[in-house]
């Protein structure tokens, strides 16, 4: 396959092997957007009349041929295509001859490789959003289910104070809230189109990039060329640091399934369907999800990494060094929106044992509220500190009466109704926007 860059020199098989092997199979998830860029692209081509209106529409209609093709496994970047860019300008230019040789007209691969991952990670956003609300309604509807029944409360892994499956619920509830919108604000600050930069210095062509930017919903227009090529790895490692905080989130919540539903607890268990077994011992029960939901966030935590150290230490511009870290963006996009679904698949399977939870609700948890009732009888914290701990078998049996109030489920509720309608909104405008951008910009 010819290369964009080919000027009559064959390069060295086992070097392209190395230099775009991996690579390929990466561009594989990658067609569509940069489908999408190029029709961006080609209409602003159009605008300033580097294309005739006719060739507009033939490019066009091209790019909608390898999109048609990409959705029946026709269209896959493969060993001698070097990138996805070189293959659908290949294509273009073996179907459609010159219109094909137009289209790379004032845009540089690096600015086309940035705007590809960009409006990739815009469109994950929507399943990941997607699978973030599905989760946060999950745990709704357990904590409503659930949320009077007592639990214990554990500081340093020891009994500490009287707590309930509602408070339990519910900080995961807000923490996904938090996610959402630590997740929201990433995204905010990566929308700039980097359309237009051309390889990291401008380009000497009246490109309309204000134009562009609105044609793929970007809510603004990356100025500096060279800050384009300079913000991949922020922009990158800013969006995985919020996918980060998600997995957080799921690592605590697979925590403490697997503690609480092991026999020297057994506060919660898990439904059969979701537990595997062992090879060699017949009675074991293996909560197997939830141990590989809590490694997860170590390997966000290492594509984070991979993104710092890979462009620490580069000099200014476009350095290919930085190709190796499009492996760590989509893997982090697919482990968490996999993540958030399989969490809520345990939520929805996980059972509450009452009677072993109100017969762990032991005496010693209300140490705390016995010196309070002293305080409230004026005796100074401290001493009544002393005098509780000084006789903890004072501490009651009727003490177990009293249960914490985790603040009201329905304001959750109302919250997360309110996100679903924004989100409704926010499809749809993507779906109008794409539209659009199909029949050319017109």
């Amino acid at each position: 396959m010819k290369k964009l860059w080919d000027k009559g020199i064959k390069l060295n098989e086992f070097v392209e092997s190395f230099e775009t092997k991996d690579d390929l199979v990466l561009d594989q998830e990658l067609v569509l957007y940069d489908v999408y860029g190029t029709m961006a692209h080609v209409a602003v081509l159009a605008k300033i009349k580097i294309l005739t209106p006719k060739e507009h529409k033939t490019a066009q209609k091209g790019l909608q041929e390898i999109m048609e093709m990409f959705a029946k496994g026709e269209f896959i970047p493969q060993m001698g295509d070097e990138d996805v860019h070189t293959k659908i300008e290949n294509y273009l230019t073996t179907k459609y001859g010159e219109v094909g040789k137009k289209i790379h007209t004032g845009r540089s691969r690096n600015d086309q490789v940035l705007t590809m991952l960009r409006l990739f990670i815009k469109d994950q956003s929507l399943s990941l959003k997607e699978e973030l609300l599905l989760l946060i309604e999950a745990f709704i509807q357990f904590a409503k289910q659930h949320g009077s029944i007592p639990m214990p409360g554990y500081t340093h892994m020891q009994k500490a104070m009287p707590s309930s499956i509602g408070l339990w619920a519910e900080s995961f509830i807000e923490s996904l809230l938090d996610d959402y919108f630590l997740f929201q604000q990433s995204l905010k600050y990566i929308d700039q189109s980097p359309l237009g930069s051309g390889a990291g210095y401008g380009v000497s062509l009246p490109l309309d990039r204000a134009y562009t930017a609105s044609l793929l919903g970007f809510e603004k227009v990356q100025n500096n060329p060279l800050y384009c090529q300079n913000s991949r790895s922020k922009f990158d490692a800013a969006i995985i640091a919020s996918l980060l905080q998600i997995g957080l989130t799921i690592n605590k919540c697979a925590s403490d399934v697997m503690q609480f539903s092991t026999s020297e607890y057994n506060f919660f268990a898990v439904s059969d369907s979701l537990l595997s077994g062992s090879s060699i011992m017949p009675q074991k029960k293996n909560v197997d999800i939830a141990e590989l939901l809590r490694s997860k966030v170590h390997l966000l935590l290492g594509f984070y990494t991979q993104i710092i150290s890979l462009s620490t230490n580069l000099p200014s511009g476009y350095n290919r060094d930085i190709q190796d870290a499009k492996e760590a963006l989509l893997k982090s996009f697919s482990i968490t929106i996999s993540s958030l679904h399989a969490t809520k698949i345990v939520a929805e399977n996980l059972v509450t044992n009452k009677t072993k939870l109100e017969s762990a609700m032991t005496s010693e948890l209300y140490a705390t509220d016995a010196a309070f009732a002293l305080v409230q009888k004026g005796i100074p914290f401290r001493t009544a500190y002393q005098h509780v701990a000084k006789d903890l078998s004072s501490l009651g049996k009727k003490s177990l009466q009293k249960q914490p109030k985790a603040s009201s489920v329905l304001r959750y509720e109302k919250q997360v109704k309110k996100m679903r309608d924004e989100f409704r909104k926010e499809k749809k405008r993507k779906q109008d926007l794409l539209e659009f951008l199909l029949k050319g910009g017109e």
